[in-house]
């Protein structure tokens, strides 16, 4: 069901899928656009394993704006079953003030290895020179380094670069967010064509481009058109269902000796994923994990 909404719906503001009741506060953290709006639908199948006991349940979808979660609102009353409980908007919140909560325990920032450090725009701490810095305000993006899937995504970026020290001819970040992993791969030397459909979290991601004195070497769009390659590196932290809608033009960009790198999956997702890119690719990947969360990197040679 849930992949079914993403096909059907990615390309009418759809934001995000949430499987249960989500907060506000919750929202935010999953990168989610503010002043979104929000389908609730209650008794939809079950597919993730840990929801296979119940006998409802309950997603919030999260829109770009009214009209889209109306729209959706409409198509989804038609299923049987499947009940929707309203429609709801999505206020913003204090992002800085969470933000700067989030680091009162970690004043020496988020240590991801094997050398970035993620600091807040206002911190000062002295770092080692050994030490790759980013600088991130996460606004609407997701992406702020406490994330495992992005710190998975983060230490493959640094592992494949320590592997063949080197300035990739080009990088491509698609679903960028906040846009770490592509002021990551510019840190690295690599130009970067980052791929992000929130407008909103695009104009985070430039002002962290602007934080980390990188806006040259990094281009935002919203669409992969233009974006031709072939790149060194394909990066994709995002959902199972838009990484196999897009895996042929996420493939088709790669380079012949490029690194492509998947995450925002959980062990359930994995089969599906490594099955249709190693087809596609003609080799399996190497598993990365951290938590409960899983990243595939597959290295042409």
């Amino acid at each position: 069901m849930f992949d079914w909404i993403w096909q059907n719906f990615t390309h009418a503001g759809l934001l995000g899928v949430h499987e249960g009741t989500m907060l506000t506060e919750e929202a935010s953290e999953q990168g989610l656009e503010t002043e979104s709006w929000t389908v609730d639908a209650a008794e939809a199948p079950r597919e993730r394993d840990w929801i296979e006991s119940q006998k409802e349940t309950t997603a919030e979808l999260y829109f770009d704006s009214e009209d889209h979660a109306r729209g959706a609102a409409e198509i989804l009353s038609g299923i049987e079953r499947l009940v929707i409980g309203g429609i709801t908007e999505q206020r913003p919140e204090d992002w800085d003030a969470k933000w700067k909560a989030s680091f009162l325990n970690t004043p020496d920032g988020i240590v991801v290895p094997p050398f970035w450090r993620i600091l807040p725009p206002w911190s000062s701490v002295p770092v080692n020179p050994d030490v790759s810095v980013l600088r991130i305000n996460p606004g609407a993006g997701f992406g702020t380094g406490t994330h495992e899937t992005t710190q998975l995504c983060l230490g493959a970026i640094a592992d494949c670069w320590l592997a063949v020290p080197r300035a990739w001819p080009g990088v491509l970040d698609f679903g960028s967010g906040s846009g770490i992993l592509a002021i990551a791969a510019a840190k690295l030397g690599a130009k970067v064509t980052a791929v992000e459909i929130d407008t909103l979290a695009i104009d985070n991601a430039l002002d962290n481009a602007r934080l980390n004195q990188l806006e040259t070497q990094i281009t935002f769009q919203t669409t992969l058109d233009g974006a031709n390659g072939p790149f060194g590196m394909v990066i994709a932290n995002i959902l199972k269902p838009v990484l196999l809608q897009f895996s042929e033009e996420l493939v088709n960009r790669l380079s012949p000796k490029g690194v492509l790198i998947l995450s925002g999956l959980i062990e359930k997702d994995l089969e599906a994923v490594s099955a249709r890119f190693s087809e596609l690719l003609g080799f399996t990947p190497v598993r990365r994990e951290l938590n409960e969360w899983r990243a595939l990197v597959w290295v042409r040679s």
